[in-house]
């Protein structure tokens, strides 16, 4: 006999697993909270770190020439002071926006995830009904 209940939820169980949330919700499950956070934060730092470091080379490279001319003459203390600061407030700007995002994305994962395995212990629960008239009607 098919219970169609039962193919209901085991349907929205599939498409959930497979959709692009139950794959973040599954791999996200994985990890405690403080651990996924600071997994992302330093994912967060090293790619301001790169992109930084990038962008101070295409600038000396464009500014190369005058650079060169000026040598002698340019305050490097400064210019590095300057490009530290906006790293520092790059860093700064991006973990607490990694930080806030994260906690709320892990928050709504765990709340799909919650979703996702009451639906399961329904399904659990049918099979169990159906295997407990199975055996009845044996006897």
């Amino acid at each position: 006999m098919v219970n169609n209940e039962k193919i209901r939820l085991m349907t929205k169980l599939a498409m959930y697993e497979t959709s692009p949330d139950g794959r973040d919700d599954m791999q996200i499950a994985n990890y405690f909270k403080s651990d996924y956070l600071r997994h992302e934060i330093i994912k967060t730092i090293l790619a301001v770190t790169f992109g930084t470091i990038i962008v101070v080379a295409l600038v000396l490279c464009y500014q190369m020439e005058f650079i060169l001319d000026h040598a002698l003459d340019l305050n490097y203390l400064l210019i590095g002071r300057w490009i530290l600061t906006g790293y520092l407030i790059l860093v700064v700007i991006g973990v607490a926006v990694t930080w806030i995002a994260c906690r709320i994305k892990y928050m709504h994962s765990h709340n799909r995830l919650n979703n996702y395995y009451r639906t399961l212990g329904k399904v659990r629960k049918i099979e169990e009904k159906e295997e407990w008239i199975k055996d009845m009607e044996e006897e």
